[in-house]
């Protein structure tokens, strides 16, 4: 378990199972973790993370990590003094990190991503939606590099009502708080898991994605909605082959502003397969039978 092994730091590991009973896998891992608790079932992922920070000590460090992911051992070691450092300052802290990128069940690839770390002040939505950079090097927040605090935590619960976009809704909205800062040491310190069977990300949902992204249209720049959506609206409705949502997205785009040219292409890559993008930028992720003690997943 990745959670476990961390150097140089003590660890309370809450295990949140969105199931009614607890699963066998999680079950035999009992003598190494410190609390199971389950949702009763379907409950997703933002009720899940809340229920994992219910079970906190006030006045902790909250990180999480999705069951598809791994930290590296040294995670913790390296945000936590980042951490504290802006607490110290009087800010109310958000670290993320790099990450090392894999296909499910494969080797990482060998470079750390995002290129690009979010720079100082900057709101979430700006870094992470606008002039978005092609490939496995764009800009990302992912949920399994997130280190904050307990009051913050609590101050600013995941949203349960989204199927979808659940990590970038919480850091555009605990970004609003005064006081809160988000930054990104440079070291990778997780795994992340590209294309995981069942993954939320991989479907076409426009629907969904548009009825988050409509509660920020007047609050982002033009700059950044129109973006967000050529790249992600735009594109699932491209690739859904949906004629009214692509008419839609459209005029959204007009309402606002002209999408950068980095945006404008991820929205054409709608007509390609996503299955098809996802491999060409995974090439060199290969499932390997040596990989499995790197790639053990914690919980």
């Amino acid at each position: 378990m990745s959670a476990r092994a961390q150097e140089g730091v003590s660890v309370h590991i809450v295990v949140v199972c969105d199931l009614a009973d607890v699963p066998p896998s999680v079950a035999e891992l009992r003598g190494q973790i410190d609390e199971i608790v389950c949702t009763g079932g379907g409950r997703r992922g933002s009720f899940a993370r809340n229920l994992g920070v219910a079970h906190a000590a006030p006045g902790s460090h909250v990180a999480f990590l999705d069951d598809d992911d791994a930290w590296l051992p040294t995670k913790l070691k390296v945000q936590v003094p980042a951490l504290e450092r802006l607490a110290a300052a009087g800010r109310l802290p958000v670290v993320s990190s790099r990450v090392l990128q894999r296909k499910d069940g494969a080797a990482p690839l060998p470079t750390a991503t995002p290129v690009a770390l979010i720079s100082e002040g900057a709101y979430p939505e700006d870094y992470l939606f606008r002039r978005r950079r092609l490939g496995v090097g764009r800009q990302s927040l992912p949920t399994s590099t997130l280190l904050t605090t307990h009051e913050l935590a609590t101050r600013c619960p995941w949203d349960e009502t989204l199927p979808r976009h659940q990590d970038w809704d919480w850091l555009v909205r605990a970004a609003r708080i005064p006081s809160v800062r988000i930054v990104q040491v440079e070291e990778a310190t997780a795994i992340y898991t590209v294309g995981s069977p069942g993954s939320i990300s991989a479907s076409a949902d426009w629907r969904t994605s548009w009825h988050w992204a409509q509660r920020w249209e007047g609050v982002w720049s033009p700059e950044t909605f129109s973006d967000f959506i050529a790249a992600q609206t735009l594109r699932y409705a491209l690739q859904a082959r949906d004629r009214a949502g692509i008419r839609e997205m459209v005029r959204a785009i007009r309402r606002n502003t002209p999408p950068s040219a980095r945006n404008a292409v991820l929205a054409a890559l709608g007509l390609v397969p996503r299955a098809t993008l996802e491999r060409i930028a995974m090439r060199k992720s290969r499932v390997t039978s040596d990989a499995a003690p790197l790639l053990d997943s914690a919980p």
